[in-house]
């Protein structure tokens, strides 16, 4: 029995436990009502400043500091977490256990860019959200928007190809799609995330005016479009980690972008927390570390407090909050959406790989006589992705290999992955899938992770040259029936190609890969891609040449021996000294200004091997009747009509550039402002339309720190790629 004397006491704990659960209730009622989806942004702001009060100053330094993929929940409050995963081209699914059973391998995005459709991209990114919804993920880490700018960057794939204009226009379609079915979007790589060799290291010294014309139009999209994040590069910009950049963040992004949203880091890519912190990024991925070795300098600070109600703002703004409180947000009865998602993933490599050479021999024709080598290492290879945290193993799976056989019959097949010269010869076809598979490390097993068995992945650059050149140039040698895949995400040497009988850029193209190439390479489907890269001769002719030659110490980093210690699991990373107390930038001049792609060739006089723009098809269009005329709003209507001259239905990619009047800077003979993809019959013709705005003809001007349009007169180009116009005219600004 318990002492009478106890009771009292006892009586006073209960009634304090209770006052306490009341008013933590109370406070947990009142939040709920805070974390409602407002009408405005600026009601949005309101309420989480509200409730950013209602936090510890503890609780508020660990909310910017993440849980490894996502956001933490504040349960006192009634803050739900919110959850990231991997993706551009698909759910990642990399944990364990996975958030789901499966997610579609859509086409890599670079192939996306390929199609030159936004509205393809628009359902595309629809489509990838919705297989995000029904796991319970909130925040698509990508699309990835990144310059094509060399190409040897591992991460190439995973952009959306070298010309602003275009990755813009695709960049705000996926946004509109994704975030459409209430899925944040994360533009990223924020900014000049431009080679993956020693990425952590590396300082993009870049002036203003090419940030603003070439690096950051995509990014501009985006914001207009309504994205709800961006996440900082791992690379220096002039000087500074991208993360603890104030200009490239405060500056750039918040003011002049106008972007109001959550900032996060790229996983591991940032180093002093008080510097993060003043920059005006929000959110430290994947777990704080810099925040936490910087603790004592940011704990109740202003900085930390606008930090954590940028986050509860973009949670409020976005609905997530409110769909995740009542339960609503998942969506698992949405997996009967795959089947959708699948045909859609075929249809945009229908529309999205390039056919880049045929002398007749295409679309082949399955026949009794077949005799069919296939070789290559990426014939049997299932993952068609690139690697990294862009690579999604998907469902469904087919190779190569298997597609050919089902086409033309098992018997008429015959795989070899290193053929000798009679078969070569003997074969009356030879099919070769190539691109940048690599061997197993020593240690991975007999079947290692597929996808570190690539060399086209984040964190490091690959040749031009792909491993294996000499099996190409010996086939097309060899045998003039040579049709070559290649199974990558860019340019490679092809100094065998004019040998060669046809050739595909196919890129990464998931699940459906395989089948849509055997679509085209047998007509069943006519080919409609076109490069949304150039392609050079020969790695010298790069605005980028020579870069990989030799890595080039840079200047010391502030607080070298500060940043050995903050960094000691990654001194692989960096140049270092030879007693590893110093650390060095590895310095990337862009030379090249902005000149860039095929803005570079035309400026030089470089005959590219393929040019931006360029794909063949089945059919033949031709072009007639230009009309340039200036109309309201200092807007300009181009207007033309494409007709099918060919005997089978296709379709034709017009593209429109405007040449500049003389200004007082350097400028690039010829931009993409416009494009139309348009699908015929033979015979038949379709007028078009394409409005350029105002800022068509402006350049960004150093000296007045802004855009500016010189007066003059305009060069407008129409034609079938960047070196193929068709009809030239002018306007007079």
């Amino acid at each position: 029995m318990k002492s009478p004397t106890n009771a009292p006491l006892n009586t006073c704990f209960l009634l304090a436990a209770t006052a306490i659960m009341l008013v933590t209730q109370a406070v947990a009622d009142d939040s709920s009502q805070l974390l409602l989806k407002p009408k405005t942004s600026e009601q949005a702001l309101e309420q989480a400043t509200k409730l950013m009060r209602l936090m510890t100053p503890e609780e508020r330094f660990d909310f910017v500091c993440g849980t490894g993929f996502g956001i933490r929940a504040v349960p006192r409050l009634g803050i739900p977490a919110l959850q990231f995963d991997d993706a551009s081209a698909g759910m990642r699914l990399q944990r364990k256990p996975p958030q789901a059973e499966k997610s579609t391998a859509f086409p890599c995005t670079l192939l996306l860019a390929a199609t030159w459709d936004p509205e393809l991209a628009r359902k595309y990114g629809e489509a990838v959200a919705e297989e995000f919804r029904s796991a319970g993920i909130h925040f698509i880490l990508g699309p990835g928007m990144d310059i094509y700018r060399s190409s040897l960057n591992g991460r190439n794939f995973e952009y959306l190809g070298e010309d602003p204009f275009l990755a813009a226009r695709m960049v705000e379609a996926y946004v509109h799609g994704a975030q459409g079915v209430n899925v944040a979007t994360t533009l990223k790589h924020y900014l000049c995330n431009e080679t993956d060799t020693m990425r952590r290291a590396t300082d993009a010294l870049v002036e203003e005016r090419v940030l603003h014309e070439i690096n950051l139009p995509s990014f501009r999209a985006g914001v207009n479009a309504g994205s709800w994040a961006v996440m900082t590069s791992y690379n220096l910009v002039n000087g500074e980690w991208a993360s603890q950049n104030a200009f490239l963040v405060t500056d750039l992004l918040r003011k002049d972008l106008g972007f109001k949203n959550l900032v996060m880091t790229d996983w591991v890519s940032t180093w002093y927390g008080d510097r993060l912190a003043k920059a005006g990024t929000d959110l430290e991925m994947p777990k704080g570390e810099a925040l936490k070795t910087d603790r004592e300098k940011v704990l109740g600070t202003p900085e930390v407090d606008r930090m954590v109600t940028d986050i509860l703002k973009t949670g409020i703004v976005s609905g997530l909050y409110e769909l995740e409180s009542a339960g609503k947000f998942k969506k698992p009865e949405w997996t009967d959406k795959f089947p959708a998602h699948e045909r859609l993933s075929l249809k945009v490599n229908h529309a999205g790989i390039v056919m880049l050479k045929n002398t007749g021999i295409l679309p082949l024709q399955p026949s009794s006589g077949d005799k069919i080598l296939v070789t290559g290492n990426m014939a049997d290879w299932t993952e068609l992705a690139g690697g990294g945290s862009a690579h999604v193993k998907g469902y469904n799976l087919k190779d190569y290999l298997e597609t050919v056989q089902a086409t033309f019959g098992k018997d008429h097949v015959t795989y070899n992955s290193k053929p000798d010269d009679n078969q070569i010869r003997s074969a009356s076809l030879v099919l070769i899938f190539s691109g940048w598979k690599g061997e197993a490390k020593k240690g991975d097993g007999p079947d290692p992770m597929m996808e570190r068995r690539l060399k086209e992945r984040e964190g490091c650059n690959h040749p031009f040259q792909l491993p294996e050149d000499e099996l190409i140039a010996r086939c097309t040698e060899l045998n003039p029936r040579t049709v070559v895949t290649l199974a990558c995400g860019g340019g490679v040497q092809m100094d065998w190609a004019d040998k060669a009988a046809g050739i595909f850029q196919a890129f990464y193209g998931g699940q459906t890969g395989p089948d849509a190439l055997m679509d085209l390479i047998t007509g069943k489907v006519n080919p409609s891609g076109k490069l949304p890269f150039s392609i050079e001769r020969c790695e010298k002719d790069s605005p980028a040449a020579g870069e990989e030659d030799g890595i080039k110490q840079g200047r010391i980093v502030v607080d070298p021996k500060d940043l050995a210690l903050r960094a000691k699991k990654l001194t692989g990373q960096f140049l270092q000294n030879s007693d590893k107390t110093e650390f060095y930038t590895r310095d990337i001049e862009y030379k090249e200004g902005v000149f860039v792609g095929y803005r570079w060739y035309d400026m030089k006089n470089i005959e590219p091997r393929f040019p931006f723009g360029y794909g063949l098809s089945y059919t033949t269009f031709a072009y007639e009747g230009l009309k340039v005329v200036p109309d309201a709003d200092n807007t300009v209507k181009v207007s033309f009509s494409v007709k099918n001259t060919g005997r089978s239905a296709g379709t034709e990619i017009a593209e429109v550039y405007v040449t500049p009047a003389p200004a007082p800077v350097p400028r690039p003979p010829r931009e993409l402002k416009g494009f139309a993809r348009i699908t015929l019959a033979p015979d038949e013709a379709k007028d078009l339309t394409i409005t350029l705005p105002a800022e068509a003809f402006a350049y960004w001007s150093p000296a007045t720190r802004g855009w500016t349009t010189e007066k003059g007169k305009y060069g407008i180009e129409v034609g079938s790629s960047s070196r193929d116009i068709r009809l030239n005219g002018n306007i007079t600004r």
